[in-house]
């Protein structure tokens, strides 16, 4: 059923951006340039809240996935091409994905690297950063307003919640590794786009030592 629901909401997604986002024209280009430089006079700073944020969801998954254990199934390379191709590469792999059952990997580089909690801190502070000057700064209608006319928005703002269903599809296999309660805060961590899962990276118990040790001998 979770990977019912994860196929019907990338289709339904992706159906909207072909189908029933605003007509691609040249401008696209000039605005997106617009969106990188910040540029306020066409830009409303809430647009380039969501594009940043973009830039912290693939780090979010690259911390919660690269445990996995799906044999030769990697999923770091899956994880690391979402910074560049969004959520495409990254659901082809949930597709295929099976659930952990509370594995617990051994500590190689690249899950230390996951497990730092410097990247947690970072992440998490580059999420409040930008979603105080958002809010502060940007206005949701105005936000509105370019949903309605930019095809670029439409595909960032799909591409913004795929990357949050993502998350909360594999949130509880990574509780059950570190042996943390399933409770309310699962869907605190889940239900807040972005910063629930940054905070989430920041508070979680480190992976067992003693289990990765045995598990790697």
């Amino acid at each position: 059923m979770k990977k019912v629901l994860l196929a019907t909401v990338w289709i339904l997604g992706w159906i909207h951006v072909f189908w029933f986002s605003p007509d691609d024209d040249a401008s696209t280009m000039d605005f997106i340039a617009a969106v990188m430089q910040n540029n306020t006079e066409l830009v409303d700073p809430m647009v380039f809240m969501v594009f940043n944020l973009l830039g912290v969801w693939p780090m979010v998954m690259v911390a919660m996935l690269v445990q996995d254990n799906q044999g030769r199934l990697k999923a770091w390379p899956f994880a690391f091409s979402s910074m560049v191709l969004g959520n495409s590469a990254l659901y082809l792999y949930l597709f295929f994905r099976r659930e952990q059952n509370g594995y617990v990997p051994p500590k190689t580089l690249l899950v230390r690297f996951a497990e730092s909690k410097i990247l947690a801190a970072l992440l998490l502070l580059s999420t409040i950063g930008l979603l105080l000057y958002g809010f502060s700064q940007g206005s949701f209608a105005a936000y509105a307003e370019a949903w309605q006319v930019s095809y670029f928005v439409n595909v960032m703002t799909i591409d913004f919640f795929l990357f949050a269903i993502a998350f909360a599809a594999v949130l509880a296999d990574d509780m059950r590794r570190r042996d943390m309660k399933i409770d309310g805060l699962f869907w605190l961590y889940a239900l807040v786009p972005v910063l629930g899962a940054a905070t989430y990276l920041a508070v979680r118990p480190p992976l067992a030592e003693k289990v990765m040790q045995r598990q790697g001998n």
